[in-house]
């Protein structure tokens, strides 16, 4: 493992006072665009009281035969993570008629337990320290109460009891309990994972292992993210051993890593990280309580499913994504994998499927047009799926319907 010098701890202490003084919250809420601040459009409400904020991307001309599109962002990040660059997927959704809804799941963005602690938790967002009260959600919490918030939130706004789904990392892992658990699976229509697997090909993963525990040892005592927002002015030697399991730096412009740092960074939850400490060590995805594996109901997945995966992703690995893809009881399921290897511009990673300066061109719009094909309008010719229609390069593509 890497270790730091003293000047190499200097600069991480004066990182973590200058946190402390600038205002992290007041920062990101004043950003220059509404790209990249915490959405506050408005809120959906929670069963177990907490506030999500939303925003809105509304297409300029609507096409009433495409249901609502709603992203979600992975584990340790906030809604900006869609919008940091200039030419985001939100907005290629929305050029293409779809109402575009992004939203801060709990403990992300300026979210907060509704009552007393969210007037201290104002306070504490300024500062290195913690937010009270928001230690011990896990990923079964958003499953049950963030989800069907969000799904509530976008029928009374559009009038659509269904939608279209893209989630990332634990954005998309989220969607396989629910399609398992909940009693209206029905209402994500088409599902798309992007670096989501709940299956590890390969275990245990220990350098993820360590930095789980890293991770949660910090939370201990500070704010993990608000420690790391000044990265977004200065780079520490060494910063590549952890970068790399976000993007791949050949891949990703340096303005878009600052704005990761300045803007998308959040802490990732200590109750969260201690339920994927088993999947890390043994490779399934279980329940906080370790009662329900959730990989072994993968067959009773029957959503229609486009799961997307990086050549260079050490978190949610090809092999990984090609294991959760092969148990998936979809009859209509198609993986794409990009990489250079697949005759795209470079290798991806984590978050490069979404932060690539090359994804406008070779992911969006593969994304895109595999959800034109399955909305409610007139069913397009199947040749919009066959790889010669593809956008040029192309991923390597593997379909089943």
């Amino acid at each position: 493992m890497h270790r730091l010098s003293r000047r190499q701890w200097a600069a991480v202490a004066t990182s973590a006072l200058a946190s402390g003084i600038t205002g992290c919250a007041a920062m990101r809420r004043n950003a220059p665009s509404p790209d990249l601040r915490p959405c506050s459009d408005d809120f959906a409400y929670t069963r177990d009281g907490w506030r999500l904020g939303v925003r809105h991307y509304r297409p300029p001309r609507p096409d009433p035969d495409k249901l609502p599109v709603i992203l979600c962002h992975g584990l340790g990040l906030n809604a900006t993570f869609w919008t940091i660059t200039d030419d985001h997927l939100p907005g290629k959704l929305a050029a293409s008629g779809y109402e575009v809804y992004v939203f801060d799941v709990r403990a992300a963005g300026e979210n907060s337990r509704t009552g007393a602690c969210e007037r201290i938790n104002r306070f504490l967002r300024e500062t290195p320290f913690r937010e009270r009260g928001e230690s011990f959600w896990s990923v079964d919490d958003v499953v049950r109460n963030d989800l069907p918030a969000i799904l509530e939130y976008v029928e009374r706004d559009s009038g659509r009891r269904r939608v279209n789904w893209i989630g990332h990392s634990l954005g998309g892992m989220v969607v396989f309990p629910y399609l398992q658990l909940s009693p209206e699976p029905d209402r994500i229509a088409n599902f798309v994972g992007m670096g989501s697997t709940i299956i590890q090909a390969t275990t245990p993963q220990k350098a993820m292992i360590r930095a789980n525990a890293g991770i949660r040892g910090i939370l201990t005592l500070a704010s993990a993210g608000r420690l790391g927002r000044p990265l977004a002015f200065l780079h520490l030697p060494g910063m590549d051993r952890i970068d790399r399991f976000y993007y791949t730096a050949e891949n990703v412009d340096r303005r878009t890593v600052s704005r990761f740092y300045g803007y998308t960074l959040e802490d990732p939850g200590p109750g969260a990280l201690r339920q994927f400490a088993p999947y890390l060590r043994d490779g399934h995805l279980l329940s906080a309580d370790e009662r329900i594996d959730y990989a072994a109901h993968l067959p009773e997945v029957l959503t229609p499913t486009l799961m997307v995966a990086g050549s260079s992703d050490l978190i949610s690995d090809v092999a990984s994504t090609k294991a959760t893809f092969d148990a998936l009881g979809s009859p209509d399921k198609t993986l794409l994998i990009f990489g250079k290897e697949q005759g795209n511009a470079g290798e991806y990673g984590h978050c490069d499927l979404v932060w690539s300066r090359h994804a406008p061109a070779e992911v969006f719009p593969a994304v895109v047009d595999w959800l034109d094909a399955r909305q409610s309008g007139p069913s397009p010719s199947p040749q919009i799926m066959t790889r010669s229609t593809l956008p040029v390069p192309q991923p390597e593509r593997t379909t089943h319907r």
